[in-house]
């Protein structure tokens, strides 16, 4: 305990507490705190959203560093760089005046199209579970909290704040649990997030079963649980399971609904009085007392360091998936040889995607754009850029370009009919440099149920003449109005698709416009008292169609000796609140890229997505390399791989997947069984998921768990058991670049095919490491294995226990590029 109280002190403080105090304390008072009690001295404690960064109090609010996604942290194989960068997030959280992270999210990649996969970080829980401990001790190390998520099954978005997710109880424990077990038992992390799903039936919040059994009384756990973001259903039966804190406040389910409960006996008052004293000593803990009222000021500066940290971070976990020899020459790393101009083409070229989208979004401190920081490189060497879209990608309309619009003119209203009265007077005013507005609570009383109308007014002056399209997206009814006449109502919209899946879809329609000629766009929209956790509004503009947009892609490729084409997803295809519903990249960009392929000299695509995409284009390019959502110092990062050289020096694209990518969605393990029926997901794939299922089934992957190309040329050259827990190897680099492997270790149970259970796995990761040779030189490096490398989850005695018989390791480069076995014949 830090100071401020003592074990005892916390005693008498809860035992001062009435019983309405104490339960006050068991539900938020808003989004981001928890009630104080100032007769006491209990303080408000502020929590923060990750994992992109520390946001603060508001969606869009104090700029915050954002850090590249988890997919992309755990592709760079190095939990000292990810203990690093947690320790930054730690730095960010303070500064927001925060003592709890909500970070980071350890869900396994079950499926690629997971809306939420880039906010996880692996679908192998041995990988999943080292990034995880590094990433919660850096961000510990600083005084701040972790609270690790969404335990537990909380794996794709579909039906998520209600489908049952079944999974078995040896597939639980094997994969699903290790990340969170890992973090408890080894990083000590301080708080837990339940998931919004069912889990084997109950509620994830109401689960005696894990949250009091597994993680409290086995695994000793004895921190805060906190449930998701209204992820709590239940009065009575949350506070036995063990869960701590409802979020956000106001309660919905508590307060005196569970004061009550007591009243009647259906729940002990010394229940609540334990779980009140476990809030208080977590804040204790925390220093939240030391803290007292947490500030306003949430700004972050941005340190140089941290962004060098960022662009390093970013450019570690790029994977290099291809890169052909032409005339004896490699695609990558770039060079000035036989190269005048080149093309950057593609939906994602001008900026770069940074992060997906949903609670994980923050606004980044500052942003490197990838045409600014490509050309800067490009011009640098005296080659020439031409840089064409090519085509687009919008899920949505985007929201009105401010460049052509005034500010929007918000007015709010207490009575929701008001919006409809011209001589009405609104309860408050303000103006506002963006069209997508969100309300967590009602914007004129933030104490009562939300019940308001808001009208907002933008003039636009079109910079093109032709059929503009305009849109309306919200959670609550909403009508557009062009210059007062009526063109959108969307009250029969139907729901899903924005706004965490509680937004309706989209709603649009087209109107001529001219250039210069100003317009008024008008948007009303009622919220009326709901069961709707929030308020949105998103008010989007499209210029005319551009149908020569992939034609002068076409032609700049024609017209230069290198293309570069970054493709990719946005945060409106990878998001919290839906899953993709295919691997092909959206709209014309397989195209875009099989048509410049096709008269590119030279042709370099670059993957700007958090998930695996389909590739049918691969055998026309001549490098791939995936860059994942890498954070606000993107553009840097990606030059500082394609160049292979960096503020510091040398850059080497030392990335490793930590996914399979498939050929197709129809070749992924969990496809017959995913998104689930009948308000159930079945995990009748059980313990294969992933490269264990490819590897054992046979079936070949587009690209192999933990593939990654570099522009040294390493060898394995040799592994050697030093006991059945410890291999080392030697790695040679003969190349005249300096250069990094990631050396991987599969084990293997040495059975006949037949004798093998029907989910058990052929191989699984059980170690690795990642190893730095110089140039001409060797390095030999020594892997200490997972403690459970022999071992499995017995459903008998509900424990872990030692499996007989012979096994052997198998050390490589990926799953699928095994150079060197080793039989251990007694592991015990």
């Amino acid at each position: 305990l830090m100071p401020g109280h003592t074990p005892e002190s916390i005693d008498a403080l809860v035992d001062s507490l009435t019983l309405v105090e104490q339960v006050s304390l068991l539900a938020g008072s808003d989004f981001w705190h928890t009630v104080p009690i100032e007769r006491v001295g209990i303080p408000a404690m502020r929590v923060s959203d990750g994992p992109a960064g520390s946001r603060g109090t508001e969606f869009d609010g104090p700029a915050s560093v954002n850090i590249p996604c988890s997919t992309s942290l755990a592709a760079a194989w190095d939990p000292d760089l990810v203990e690093e960068v947690g320790r930054l997030l730690g730095r960010e959280t303070r500064l927001k005046g925060a003592r709890v992270l909500l970070a980071p999210t350890v869900n396994l990649h079950r499926t690629p199209v997971g809306g939420r996969n880039f906010e996880c970080m692996s679908e192998d829980p041995y990988l999943t579970a080292r990034i995880a401990v590094a990433y919660v001790r850096g961000l510990q190390a600083e005084g701040v909290a972790s609270c690790i998520k969404h335990f537990v099954g909380n794996d794709t978005e579909f039906e998520r704040n209600s489908i049952d997710s079944q999974i078995d109880e040896r597939t639980l424990r094997e994969l699903y649990l290790v990340p969170f077990e890992a973090a408890v038992r080894e990083a000590g992390v301080q708080a837990i997030m339940t998931g919004y799903n069912r889990i084997n039936g109950p509620f994830c919040a109401d689960s005696t079963e894990l949250v009091t059994g597994v993680l409290r009384d086995e695994w000793g756990f004895a921190g805060l649980v906190i449930s998701d973001w209204f992820g709590l259903h239940s009065t009575v039966e949350g506070v036995i399971a063990g869960l701590d804190l409802e979020m956000p406040g106001p309660t919905r389910h508590r307060g005196e609904a569970l004061v009550a409960a007591v009243e009647r006996g259906e729940i002990d008052a010394a229940l609540i009085r334990s779980t009140a004293h476990r809030l208080l000593t977590f804040m204790n803990l925390v220093g939240a007392f030391d803290d007292g009222t947490p500030g306003t000021d949430q700004a972050s500066p941005g340190h140089p360091a941290d962004r060098a940290l960022v662009r390093r971070a970013g450019a570690a976990g790029m994977v290099l998936l291809r890169n052909e020899l032409r005339n004896g020459d490699a695609a990558l790393p770039f060079t000035r040889t036989g190269v005048r101009r080149v093309a950057i083409i593609g939906p994602n070229s001008a900026h770069g995607e940074i992060m997906g989208g949903g609670s994980a979004h923050v606004t980044p401190t500052h942003t490197v754009g990838v045409l600014a920081a490509l050309t800067e490189r490009f011009s640098a060497a005296g080659i020439e850029v031409r840089h064409e879209q090519g085509c687009s990608i919008q899920k949505r309309l985007p929201a009105l370009d401010m460049a052509i619009c005034t500010p929007l003119d918000v007015q709010y209203f207490d009575d929701p009919s008001s919006v409809d009265d011209p001589d009405a007077t609104p309860a408050r005013r303000s103006s506002i440099s963006n069209s997508r507005l969100m309300w967590f609570t009602d914007p004129i009383d933030k104490a009562r149920q939300p019940r308001f109308g808001v009208v907002a007014t933008s003039t636009v002056t079109p910079d093109v003449s032709g059929p503009w399209t305009v849109s309306v997206t919200s959670v609550a009814d909403a009508r557009l109005y062009v210059d007062g006449e009526l063109m959108i109502d969307n009250s029969a919209a139907p729901k899903g698709g924005s706004f965490f899946g509680m937004g309706k879809a989209e709603s649009t329609a087209t109107i001529e416009m001219t250039a210069g000629h100003p317009v008024e766009i008008e948007v009303r929209l009622v919220r009326e008292s709901s069961n709707d956790a929030l308020t949105g509004l998103h008010i989007g503009a499209a210029r005319p169609a551009d149908s020569s947009a992939m034609q002068r892609a076409i032609d700049a490729a024609v017209d230069c000796d290198l293309t570069v084409l970054i493709v990719g997803t946005n945060d409106e295809w990878e998001s919290e609140g839906w899953d993709r519903d295919e691997l092909s990249l959206p709209g014309e960009q397989d195209e875009l890229i099989r048509r410049v392929s096709a008269v590119s000299a030279r042709t370099v695509v670059v993957v700007n997505a958090g998930s695996p995409v389909s590739m049918p284009w691969l055998d026309m390019v001549d490098a791939v390399l995936m860059a994942w959502f890498p954070g606000q110092e993107m553009g840097d990062s990606l030059a500082d791989v394609l160049f292979g050289a960096g503020a510091d020096g040398p850059c080497e694209p030392i990335g490793r997947l930590p996914v399979t990518f498939p050929h197709s969605l129809e070749d992924t393990p969990a496809f017959e069984h995913h998104p689930g029926r009948n308000g159930e997901a079945k995990y009748l794939e059980r313990r294969l998921i992933g490269y264990r299922w490819y590897d054992t089934v046979g079936r070949e992957p587009l690209f192999a768990f933990g593939h990654g190309l570099g522009y040294a040329s390493l060898t394995i050259e040799s592994a050697t058991l030093i006991d059945p827990f410890a291999v080392e190897v030697a790695v040679m680099n003969p190349s005249e670049r300096d250069g990094n492997e990631v050396v991987q270790v599969y084990a293997s149970r040495r059975v006949a095919a037949g004798e093998r259970e029907v989910d058990e796995p052929v191989q699984r990761l059980v170690g690795f490491a990642r190893v730095a040779v110089p140039a001409g030189d060797r390095r030999r490096v020594r892997l200490d294995l997972d403690p459970r490398t022999y071992s499995g989850w017995d459903v008998a005695t509900h424990a872990w226990a030692p499996i007989d018989g012979a096994w052997e390791l198998r050390v490589g480069r990926s799953s699928r590029a095994i150079v060197h076995t080793l039989e251990v014949a007694s592991p015990r």
